[in-house]
């Protein structure tokens, strides 16, 4: 058995038979989060089973060898007040509950036994195939959500990332029991699995129980391609609806989870559209008044990234709202961050950051997340320590790096239908 320590603030620990282990203790608080992390998502998919990740996550809460229906798996968390969840992503997936400290051997239990016996009951796959259904009914009927998705398409043509994790029409009806259970052997044997744990814990406790609860095997982790990149700029998609407000998404590629510049484009991010007092908001909101909702995010996996922004605008002024957009964006590359703005950005990030590691679920999934994308875990104080390392030279230069010409991409849903138009604003004065 092979354990190290960062700081005293996690301890890790690898089984010999692979398994990795984190457990956080945060022995002020009454709770604590057990987190069942895979190294798998929508990216590991082939074209004929998109989807297959995410239909996979549900039908684990439809039954297991201990735990054998939805109604018993639900209640046993519920019924002590916890709470029990999963998602899946394009590189990841995790199954999780959170409970009060004295019913984490119940929820420990819950989680091992789904993710080791699913009983993946016929009716139940059936069923669960019209539910997943409307999951991606909704996902097509909300604008916002729908202008996501092209833009992932656009950036991604005919590639993994660039589809909808939920899957197809086609292959979400066509899933089999077969199907279920070829992805749980090839996706989640121990060697492809974190077991995160923080809270009010007992390191050697969870380092028992994992070893005796999760010793199934699995095939290797699985391997990702490189993805495929969009050529050509500028990209625009358009996806005509009498909406009363248009939803438009600028962005194009970025960096990926571990790039030593990925703190500098988390600042010039946060200076861009993170919070009311961002350049985004102030400028295309509170001066303009062009838009309820503008923001940026960026996003990372592991060999690219996207920073994108979006807005919901009047369809009038969606012009306004782009041009608005793109000069912002033009500024971060053009002029310097001033060292007050700096300054204030800094406090922003890290007053964030903070605030997400109050939890316990956040905890877990800080650490988990990590070793799995990563190959490295920082701690909170190292990442604090690379953030007050950026210079206003720094986000300069990462600037003009992810917001370039290439990156002039543009998704919009609403009552439009000539995408030249759009096309003839994606440029940087």
């Amino acid at each position: 058995m092979t354990t190290t320590s960062a700081n005293g603030q996690y301890h890790r620990v690898v089984l010999p038979n692979g398994l990795r282990i984190l457990v956080a203790p945060m022995p002020h608080t009454r709770s604590a989060t057990v987190g069942l992390f895979f190294g798998t998502g929508s990216r590991y998919e082939s074209y004929e089973q998109a989807g297959i990740a995410h239909f996979f996550e549900h039908m684990l809460f439809k039954g297991s060898a201990q735990y054998p229906s939805a109604q018993v798996i639900a209640e046993t968390i519920e019924g002590v007040g916890g709470i029990l969840n999963a998602g899946t992503d394009k590189e990841l997936t995790v199954y999780w509950a959170k409970v009060a400290s004295a019913h984490l051997p119940k929820a420990f239990d819950l989680l091992t036994d789904m993710v080791r016996a699913p009983l993946f009951d016929e009716a139940e796959v059936v069923k669960e195939r019209r539910v997943v259904l409307e999951e991606l009914n909704a996902i097509v009927d909300s604008p916002g959500d729908w202008a996501g998705v092209q833009l992932e398409a656009l950036l991604w043509p005919d590639d993994p990332l660039g589809w909808e994790t939920v899957g197809r029409r086609d292959t979400i009806m066509a899933f089999t029991r077969a199907d279920l259970q070829d992805y749980l052997a090839r996706s989640c044997g121990r060697r492809n699995l974190v077991v995160s744990v923080a809270g009010d814990v007992d390191v050697d406790w969870v380092v028992k129980q994992s070893a005796a609860e999760l010793n199934q095997n699995g095939s290797p982790p699985p391997q990702w391609s490189r993805a495929n990149l969009a050529n050509g700029q500028p990209l625009v998609v358009l996806d005509e609806r009498p909406t009363e407000q248009c939803y438009l998404l600028l962005g194009g590629h970025a960096l990926d989870h571990a790039d030593p510049d990925r703190f500098t484009l988390a600042l010039a991010n946060a200076i861009l559209g993170e919070g009311m007092s961002s350049r985004l908001f102030l400028e295309v909101r509170e001066r303009q008044g062009l838009a309820y909702d503008v923001h940026s995010g960026i996003s990372q996996f592991h060999d690219t990234g996207a920073a994108i922004v979006s807005a919901g605008v009047d369809p009038a002024r969606a012009p306004a709202a782009i041009a608005a957009i793109l000069r912002e964006v033009d500024r971060l590359r053009q002029e310097a961050v001033p060292a007050g703005e700096l300054r204030k950005i800094k406090e922003f990030v890290k007053g964030r950051l903070w605030l997400g590691l109050e939890d316990s679920r956040s905890v877990a999934g800080w650490y988990a997340a990590q070793e799995l994308l990563r190959g490295e875990i920082l701690t909170a104080d190292e990442v604090v320590e690379r953030v007050e390392a950026v210079t206003a030279a720094d986000i300069l230069r990462v600037a003009q790096r992810v917001y370039g010409p290439g990156w002039l991409n543009l998704s919009v849903v609403g009552p439009f239908n000539d995408p030249d138009h759009f096309r003839d604003l994606l440029r940087f004065s």
